[in-house]
C-alpha cells in the first residue's frame, strides 16, 4: 500500500456531494429510483453488476451512492459509486473489498467523512447525459472529496477508455485484478 497524504474532507460531505452533482442538474436516486436505474446499468455495462439491493443498502449507509441524469423526464444515465470507510479503504488495499456486495462496514456513514471512494459505475445514452456525468464527477473531486483516493474497475473498453484516457486513472499499486485508481494529487489535477 503507497503512503497517501489524504487531506481531510471538510464540511458535511454527502451535502457538499449532492450539491455539485445538483448543479449538474444530477439528482440523488430515491428508493423507487433504484431498480429501474439498476437495471437501466445492467444493459449498458452487463449483468453482473451490484444487486438492487446492495445498490439501495449502500446508497441508504452512505447517503450518496446512486445519482441520476434525466432529459425530458427519462432516465439517461446514471453514477454509482461507494464511499469507503477506512476499514473499506483498508480492504481495497488487501485486495477484500467485494465490490458487488460491500460489507457495511466498509461503506462510510452518512454523518462521517469518508476515507476513500470506490466507483461502481458511469453509464449513460445520450452525449449531453455523459457529460454531465462526468463534469458532475470532477466537480465532486475539486471540492466535496478533494484529497482522497478514487478506485474503481472497469468492466468495459469503454470504461477502461473512459477511465484511463480521459480522467487519468493508472493501475492500482499491487493490484492483479484490474483495479485502477485515482491518487488524490492527480485526482485535484484532473477536476480543475
Amino acid at each position: 500500500m503507497p503512503t497517501l497524504n489524504v487531506l481531510p474532507v471538510a464540511g458535511p460531505v454527502v451535502s457538499l456531494i449532492r450539491r455539485e452533482l445538483a448543479a449538474y442538474d444530477l439528482v440523488p436516486a430515491t428508493e423507487r429510483d433504484i431498480a429501474a436505474a439498476r437495471t437501466f446499468a445492467a444493459e449498458l455495462i452487463g449483468p453482473d453488476i451490484v444487486s438492487a439491493e446492495a445498490l439501495q443498502r449502500v446508497h441508504e449507509r452512505s447517503g450518496a451512492g446512486l445519482f441520476l441524469a434525466r432529459e425530458e423526464g427519462a432516465l439517461t444515465g446514471v453514477l454509482a459509486f461507494v464511499l469507503l470507510s477506512k476499514a473499506g479503504l483498508d480492504a481495497v488495499w488487501a485486495g477484500a473489498f467485494d465490490a458487488v456486495d460491500p460489507s457495511p462496514s466498509h461503506v462510510s456513514p452518512a454523518g462521517e467523512n469518508p476515507a476513500a471512494l470506490y466507483g461502481w459505475g458511469v453509464a449513460a445514452i445520450t452525449k449531453p447525459s455523459a457529460a454531465r456525468l462526468i463534469e458532475g464527477a470532477r466537480a465532486m473531486w475539486a471540492s466535496a472529496v478533494m484529497g482522497l483516493p478514487y478506485f474503481a474497475r472497469p468492466t468495459t473498453p469503454k470504461g477502461e477508455r473512459l477511465m484511463r484516457e480521459r480522467l487519468n486513472f493508472e493501475d492500482c499499486p499491487g493490484s492483479t485484478s484490474g483495479l485502477v485508481w485515482l491518487p488524490p494529487d492527480r485526482a485535484q489535477r484532473v477536476a480543475a
